[in-house]
């Protein structure tokens, strides 16, 4: 085994799942990158054994992996049992290094002894959504590689170590939720009697493509989360608010674990709470898994204080977000254009990313659609005392709706002009305000290098 990781081995799409967003890394821009957790879980077989698994360990902490692991997490009189359940409940991924002794334990009944509680065994997996887990072979019976419990589960196998540096990237990449290949898209029927035009517009449409006005019954997901994020919002009594419906032409079929760490990957922690918030703090708000996708809902009353936030993305990529106004915190009767640029901004980064996390094509067609709501009767301002505005009539209109059709490479590039296209129709609502150009790159670029003015 080589004693020294070689790092060239990672390719650019991995090293960008594990390190960068689209411009520098999730550090530079927010202070905090949301990388995903993993537990390991094994067996103490010998002193070697317990070596190649802090290997292994720290390897995928150098590549943007949250790895758990009692070697460095557990201390001296700490509870093992309890340190084993919160590893495992926390972490998006459990991975299960099979070794012969691995196995023959965790056929065994619960309550060993020491470290043995750090095995995962047939009683325990019954608690646990078992999707979690990723076994890989280090050490393994050739004649049983895999518990019982796991069935003819797919496995990462480890036991040649001429092959560490390939198996480490197939490893990470899972945890990332990165894959290696994307599933092409469906062509056409080149024997079918349909006008191939006619074939190809109903094929991508469902999946993908046109992202089509909420109230559109072609795309019925959006309305129905439309629906159920605006019954919400109104029952604490807010009505300004802003929604992103996006999607994107390359056909996906992504799991709920891939949705969640690409998700968590793509957060940007500069302003507020980000686009796509995951909370663990608390069971209410975490995000939940259904049978396409997964969903998140912060609803917020406390004192004075109301904020809501609801998201989902389901399992062909398409992304749903309403979100209360950062203004009603502050001065409920405005819109600060400063702000709505800094939250367009974010989110059609967060967009970007996502995708990116997703396997998604860079020359895929991605369309979103950014709606203001609860506009009539505020007056626009700046959130910065540094930007002065004189004072303008009150918006008539009580919402703004843009969209937008880019390409998902190009986005950075023309990520100034989208802003402003998004927004400029809004700000154009309240007493024909206008900004130059100057202005948008200023902001826009800004943000990306995790800078508010």
């Amino acid at each position: 085994m080589n004693e020294k990781f070689d790092s060239t081995k990672i390719d650019a799409a991995l090293e960008r799942a594990a390190q960068k967003s689209v411009h520098g890394t999730r550090g530079d821009r927010s202070g905090r990158f949301m990388a995903p957790k993993a537990f390991i879980s094994y067996s103490h077989d010998s002193p070697e054994h317990k070596s190649w698994v802090l290997k292994l360990a720290s390897d995928l902490r150098a590549i943007g992996v949250d790895v758990v692991l009692d070697q460095w997490d557990l201390a001296l009189g700490q509870d093992v049992s309890l340190f084993m359940q919160k590893g495992i409940s926390e972490a998006d991924r459990v991975v299960l290094v099979c070794s012969s002794a691995y196995v023959s334990k965790s056929e065994k009944a619960v309550g060993g002894a020491g470290y043995e509680r750090l095995i995962v065994t047939t009683e325990v997996v019954q608690s646990i959504d078992t999707r979690k887990f990723i076994p890989i072979l280090r050490g393994s019976d050739p004649t049983r590689k895999l518990p019982i419990f796991l069935g003819p589960r797919m496995y990462v196998d480890f036991e040649n170590d001429g092959d560490y540096d390939a198996k480490l990237v197939e490893l990470a990449r899972e945890i990332h939720g990165a894959p290696a290949t994307s599933k092409p898209a469906l062509g056409p029927n080149p024997f079918s009697s349909t006008p191939i035009a006619s074939v190809i517009a109903e094929t991508i449409s469902p999946t993908g493509g046109e992202i089509l006005r909420a109230g559109s019954p072609s795309n019925p997901w959006f309305l129905q989360e439309r629906a159920r994020a605006q019954d919400l919002v109104s029952k604490i009594g807010l009505t300004g608010y802003m929604e992103i419906e996006a999607n994107v032409s390359h056909p996906l079929s992504k799991s709920q674990i891939e949705l969640l760490n690409a998700v968590r990957l793509s957060e940007i922690r500069t302003f507020g709470w980000p686009i796509g918030v995951t909370l663990e703090n608390r069971e209410e708000y975490r995000p939940k898994p259904y049978k396409d996708g997964i969903k998140a809902e912060i609803s917020i009353t406390e004192g004075n204080r109301k904020s809501f936030d609801y998201w989902a993305v389901r399992s062909n990529g398409d992304f749903y977000l309403l979100q209360s106004l950062f203004e009603d915190s502050r001065k409920p009767n405005q819109i600060f254009f400063d702000t709505r640029v800094v939250r367009v901004t974010e989110s059609l980064m967060f967009i970007e990313t996502l995708y990116i996390k997703l396997g998604v094509p860079l020359e895929a067609r991605v369309v979103i659609q950014i709606t203001h709501g609860g506009l009539k009767g505020r007056e626009l301002s700046a959130a910065s005392p540094t930007r002065y505005m004189s004072s303008h009539r009150p918006a008539d209109e009580n919402e703004s709706t843009s969209e937008i059709t880019t390409t998902l490479g190009t986005m950075s590039e023309t990520r100034v002009d989208d802003v402003r296209n998004i927004v400029e129709p809004m700000f154009t609502l309240f007493d024909f305000m206008q900004f130059n150009a100057a202005v948008y790159d200023e902001i826009v670029r800004n943000f990306e290098r995790g800078i508010i003015r």
